[in-house]
């Protein structure tokens, strides 16, 4: 890949983040809900900084922090960002789509969308704005990280070529039992 390996795959990414946010999210707050179903939006964007950036440092980024974005992961060694991310905990896929659209000019392995709406609505948004943008890098993947009311639905795309691409479909993970099961 053009930018290099990130250090972890994106499925692993979904399950440790997924799992990080739920577990810190349970020893704040026990009966803590999602942003969609009235939980507090500034708690949540918290719990998501803290685990993208002990992620970040996990695996191998030594500066993990806002810049652009809500958060990037940068190594000095060699310098390269590995992972840009945008969090939206607005229920407006509106809303959510202008953060998104900052995701796609950068240049790194994965851009991650964390919210908390309608996966549906957000993920059909993702795949209509990236079917017309014609700045593509064949390898960068698009992770888009819902936390719902029904528990954390998880969606990819990776870009087949570079330039435009005709069909943009984002697939939908199935994260492993033990990480929703802690939902």
């Amino acid at each position: 890949m053009l930018f290099g390996e990130l250090g972890i795959t994106s499925m692993k990414l979904a399950e440790e983040f997924v799992s990080g946010v739920l577990a810190t999210m349970r020893i704040i707050d026990k009966t803590a809900t999602p942003p969609c179903s009235g939980g507090s939006r500034p708690i949540w964007n918290g719990v998501v900084t803290d685990v993208l950036a002990k992620l970040g440092n996990k695996y191998g980024y030594d500066r993990t922090y806002p810049w652009l974005v809500d958060f990037i992961w940068w190594s000095d060694r060699p310098p390269r960002m590995g992972l840009a991310a945008e969090s939206e905990f607005d229920r407006r896929v509106t809303v959510i789509e202008d953060d998104f659209e900052k995701l796609c000019v950068f240049k790194c392995p994965i851009k991650l969308m964390v919210f908390s709406s309608d996966a549906e609505d957000t993920k059909t948004m993702a795949e209509r704005y990236l079917q017309a943008l014609t700045q593509h890098v064949k390898g960068e993947e698009y992770l888009l990280i819902g936390f719902t009311a029904l528990g954390p639905r998880c969606f990819l795309f990776r870009v087949p070529n570079d330039g435009p691409v005709a069909q943009v479909n984002f697939s939908e993970l199935q994260l492993s039992r033990p990480v929703v099961a802690r939902n």
